[in-house]
């Protein structure tokens, strides 16, 4: 029951993101004039995976400088390191919730 719930308000959760990114887009369509290309949900989830991507790769650059001795900043490094487990932690949770919505979908009766 509480993973009903959960994903139910997971869902509501999404809806009302989608809602506000729609009401900012003709926002901002209707105060330019003009209007921009486009973007779907599948845009903005590839562009999030690649800036997760991105943060894999900079906190691994920063990991070898130091270890190579070309960094001495450890400090950067270890933030650089921890910012890229959250957000590929956040990444995977998000991965979780879309799942379970989908799994909880496909379980209603038709």
């Amino acid at each position: 029951m509480q993973r009903i719930t959960s994903s139910l308000r997971f869902g509501s959760e999404i809806l009302g993101e989608l809602r506000d990114l729609k009401a900012q887009k003709q926002f901002e369509s209707a105060g330019q004039g003009e209007e921009k290309p486009k973007t779907s949900f599948m845009d903005h989830l590839k562009t999030a995976v690649e800036e997760v991507n991105q943060g894999q790769i900079s906190a691994d650059k920063k990991a070898t400088d130091l270890a190579n001795g070309k960094d001495t900043n450890i400090h950067e490094t270890m933030l650089a390191a921890s910012q890229a487990e959250l957000s590929f932690n956040l990444m995977v949770q998000v991965r979780n919730k879309a799942l379970e919505a989908y799994q909880e979908v496909m379980r209603m009766p038709v």
